[in-house]
């Protein structure tokens, strides 16, 4: 591993909030932090004796399992390197080993060879879906979409522009709020059909044109009337000192809706009815929350959070538990997350290739089996987001181009930016 890669691969270990030192995940992030000056001092012992520590606190972390093969091998643990970058692979990661002059060591042996064949493997593309509909404006970045089954028409935000356009399966669009109000991303959303009306979850975000940096870190959830088409209520997050941002929501048939904060350790209810936002529950396992799915009868709800996997909320009891999860599978760096006939159906960005993957539930349903790769590296990916399932397909944004939008908001190269494609995979 070259120091550049590792100085990457900490950024990303540092990009979500930090919790807690007697946490996993950032004990995890300070042994690989202390990795890396090991690394970088060629401190080779201290690089191990970290990469193990970081290691053993988050087992299915691509980052610190491959900073784990790299020092065993530096450190003369040939085994043991192949042994790291055997669980590597295994997990779908993929990395350019061959070229890799940390493991200059092993390149006479056969095992490493074939991993690095199966590391190319798991780069290649699986396409299963094909174009739903784009949107022909390059620059919507769309983060969210959701399906209105009583007049057969998606929705769709632009975080850029924060609008959310009406679109026929046909690809004809129009604009169902040119301007939201406050002016705020539109992110998450979902419909709620018995009751008419448009959820989204919003937030203040430097990437959208117009934004007002005295409104950082605020969000708030928006109802729409869809018999007028007009915002109905807004429920704001209180402000408490602390940034917030509500990614996703999801609603219930009695008409709850919940919704999830990658900011703040809380899961949010608006109850059927209500006026105002409810912090339903709070509990440091919500790190960095992003999707989140209920089973059908409602007593289960899954929630993926990007830097610990999927979590199980029982919502009469207002608890929350991260699930087991075998070896063989990475529940990490999942966006969306879908409840589809007895498994759960991510959206993992945070994986790179991206895919669509289905989780393998325990009947108890309280533990990950194993995993399918449904899609992956799909050639119309840049950056895939959230979907909608709809008879029996996932619908879902192919390309939201999340990374040509810099945290200032400038947009560096705008004629590198493509046409919103929305893509449909038969499930």
């Amino acid at each position: 591993m070259t120091i550049v890669r590792m100085l990457v691969l900490a950024t990303v270990l540092a990009s979500v909030p930090a919790v807690a030192q007697s946490d996993p995940v950032a004990e995890s992030r300070a042994h690989y932090r202390a990795a890396v000056r090991a690394y970088e001092a060629h401190d080779l012992p201290g690089f191990l004796e970290h990469a193990r520590a970081a290691q053993a606190r988050r087992p299915a972390h691509g980052g610190v399992i491959y900073a784990l093969a790299s020092a065993l091998a530096l450190n003369g643990d040939a085994a043991g390197a192949l042994a790291a970058l055997e669980h590597f692979a295994s997990l779908g990661y993929s990395a350019d080993v061959a070229a890799d002059s940390d493991f200059a060591g092993l390149r006479n042996d056969e095992a490493y060879a074939e991993l690095a064949r199966r590391m190319e493997h798991n780069r290649a593309p699986i396409v299963a879906s094909g174009v739903a509909f784009e949107l022909p404006q390059p620059d919507l970045l769309s983060e969210g979409i959701a399906y209105d089954p009583r007049e057969d028409v998606f929705y769709v935000g632009s975080v850029r522009h924060a609008k959310i356009l009406r679109v026929t399966r046909r690809g004809a669009v129009t604009e169902l709020a040119p301007r939201l109000p406050g002016g705020w991303a539109p992110l998450g959303l979902t419909v709620d059909g018995t009751r008419h009306a448009l959820w989204v979850a919003t937030g203040a975000l430097a990437q959208t044109a117009g934004y007002d940096a005295a409104d950082s870190g605020r969000s708030a959830i928006l109802r729409f009337d869809l018999h007028s088409d007009r915002p109905a209520r807004r429920y704001l997050v209180p402000s408490d000192g602390n940034p917030h941002l509500i990614g996703d929501l999801v609603v219930t048939r009695g008409g709850d809706v919940y919704a999830t904060d990658s900011r703040a350790p809380v899961l949010y209810r608006i109850p059927a009815g209500g006026d105002s936002l409810e912090r339903f529950l709070e509990s440091p396992l919500l790190l960095s929350a992003q999707g989140l799915a209920f089973t059908p009868d409602e007593r289960t709800l899954y929630v993926a959070d990007y830097a610990r996997g999927i979590l199980r909320v029982d919502p009469a009891r207002r608890s929350v538990s991260l699930m087991e999860t075998a070896d063989s599978v990475l529940a990490l760096g999942v966006d969306g997350l879908y409840f589809h006939r007895g498994s759960l159906l991510g959206i993992q960005n945070g994986v790179t290739p991206h895919r669509v993957v289905r989780f393998a539930l325990d009947p108890d349903g309280d533990r990950l089996l194993g995993l399918k790769t449904l899609e992956r590296a799909h050639p119309r990916y840049h950056e895939p987001t959230l979907g909608v399932l709809v008879n029996n397909r996932l619908y879902y944004i192919g390309n939201s181009q999340w990374d040509r939008f810099g945290e200032d908001g400038r947009i560096a190269s705008p004629e590198s930016l493509e046409p919103t494609v929305v893509l449909r995979l038969p499930l």
